[in-house]
Formats: C-alpha cells, structure tokens, sequence
C-alpha cells in the first residue's frame, strides 16, 4: 500500500549553478526524505512505513524548480488508513496527499535539526550563525506545531529525537542547501509557501562544507607488555618498524623507538617485554586499537645485552 506526496522546491539563484552541485544536493534531498519515515511515527505512533522511493516529476533549469514524488510505502493497508486517520484527526484535512505542507515542514525541519548538529561541535560557528538558523528553525517549527496541535517544543524534540543517525543528517542538510550558497540573496521555498522557506540569512549561515572528523584518540602506558617484532629498520627510529601486541589485538601496529635504546638490540628479536605508551584510536566498528607503540624501556634480560 502507497502513499504519494508532491513536493516542489524552488532555489532562487540568479546565476546558473553547476551540475554537480545540483545532482548533489538532489541525492541529500532525497536521503534527508529517506530519513522522515522515524519522524512521521514519532509523530504519529504506531503507524509503520516500510520504505519511501523518491522520484523527480519535473526539474526547471531557470533557477532551480525541483518537482519531487515522494512515495511511502505501508506494510498492509492498514497501517496506511491508521496514518490517514491519525493526521485527519490531528490537522483537520481528507489526506496527506492533498495538503503536503506536513512533509515539507518535517523535512525543512530534519534540514535545520542536520546543521543545528553539526554547528553545536563546530568551534568555527559563531553565536551570530548560530541564532540565525535558530530564529529561521523556530519559525517553521512553530508552523508545524500549530499544524498539529503540539507544543513547539514538543514537536521540536520529537523530530530531532527520532533521527537515528545524526551525522548523516547533518552532511546532507549542508548538501542540500549548497547551490543557494553560491547566490547572497538566494533562498529555498517549497511548495510556493513564502512561510516554508530556508531564508537567504540561514542558508549563509550554514557552514560550505562539513569536513571528515578526526579519529578520537588516547593514551595509555603499560609498564611491561609482550611485544612481538614483524618489521624493522636500522637505519630509523620512527619509521619501517612494526610489532604485534598481543595482549591489544592480532594487528601489526607501527612501532617508535626511544633515542636512547639501541635498535640493534631488540632487530633480531621475536619477542621481549617493553615500557611502552600505546596511542588508541576506533575502528569502523567502534572498537578500541591500538594505532602507535612508543618503546620507551626494554624491561627483560634484552636490556643487559
């Protein structure tokens, strides 16, 4: 069982706008709209959206007129009429499908929520930009809360705590509002509705790019572990060495040694026990390893010879 909403977005540039950041910010529309099946249950409880396709109906060069189809698609039919009557009840309208300003609030809405993100752990954003995408967010969401008899603040939350991955929300919304940051003046209306609008202010507010994070790291020391040696270098200290900690994991780890510790020593060595300083950092799955081994002693018969 589907349901199909219409979404018009229009970009007021007056200079053309390269194509790749068109075809960008449409693939961020679409995965922001992706998005927005967690928001509408958390709007509306208990009603289940199996999956959403998003489709292009009409794309305007002169600016950029975007004519979207969004399609939700239901389990059973329903979960469907649940939605239906949900938002009949809620905002006094036949459908969804006839009055799509519900969809564009949420996802105007899920685009501030992505920067507001974002902006909270950018030491670059300053109050001024902050505030600016605030007083613009706050517009839209006391719009949709009126729409639906919630409180504001209520509704806020329920959209912005029903977003399961906030990262990749925030590089989208960013993606999405990049070819109006080519124009001072440029906004993004949806629908028409002078009221559902990204302002010129916010979208110049928002940061150009989001750039990739830096691997979390830390220290810690181990008075006297197993080191196990799998590449050396003679003729460095810091470079071309390499062991297995096999207390910290399987992995060969890159290893630098102490000034004052003769490499020779430990070159033909399988395995000894090492003072070391071990900095970790996080793998894709978010497990601790080690990332550098810093021998500072030699702490068995090694150091005699």
């Amino acid at each position: 069982m589907e349901l199909v909403i219409h979404q018009q977005i229009y970009y007021s540039n007056k200079n053309l706008v390269p194509l790749r950041d068109v075809a960008e910010s449409l693939l961020a529309l679409e995965a922001v709209i992706r998005q927005s099946p967690d928001v509408l249950d958390a709007l509306f409880p208990g009603t289940k959206i199996s999956s959403v396709d998003v489709f292009i109906n009409e794309l305007k060069s002169d600016s950029i007129w975007e004519d979207l189809i969004v399609k939700f698609v239901f389990g059973s039919q329903q979960k469907l009429d649940e939605l239906i009557n949900n938002i009949r009840e809620r905002v006094g309208m036949d459908n969804l499908v006839r009055n799509p300003k519900l969809l564009s609030i949420v996802i105007i809405t899920m685009v501030f929520a992505g920067a507001t993100y974002f902006m909270l752990r950018d030491k670059k954003a300053t109050p001024e930009q902050k505030s600016t995408i605030e007083a613009n967010n706050n517009t839209i969401i006391n719009i949709g809360a009126g729409l639906l008899e919630f409180d504001a603040l209520e509704f806020k939350a329920l959209i912005e705590g029903a977003v399961k991955d906030k990262d990749t929300l925030a590089r989208n919304a960013i993606k999405v509002v990049r070819p109006a940051k080519r124009d001072p003046d440029a906004s993004i209306t949806f629908n028409g509705n002078s009221e559902l609008m990204i302002t010129p202010a916010s979208i110049q507010a928002m940061p150009q790019v989001i750039p990739e994070p830096e691997d979390e790291q830390f220290v810690e020391d181990f008075p006297a572990i197993d080191l196990e040696i799998r590449a050396t270098d003679l003729d460095s200290t810091k470079r071309g060495w390499a062991v297995v900690v096999p207390e910290l994991g399987k992995n060969r780890v890159r290893l630098q040694i102490d000034p004052s510790i003769n490499p020779e020593i430990i070159a033909e060595q399988r395995r000894f026990k090492g003072s070391v300083t071990v900095i970790f950092g996080y793998d894709k799955q978010n497990n601790k390893v080690p990332k550098l081994v810093f021998l500072r002693k030699i702490v068995d018969e090694l150091a005699n010879q």
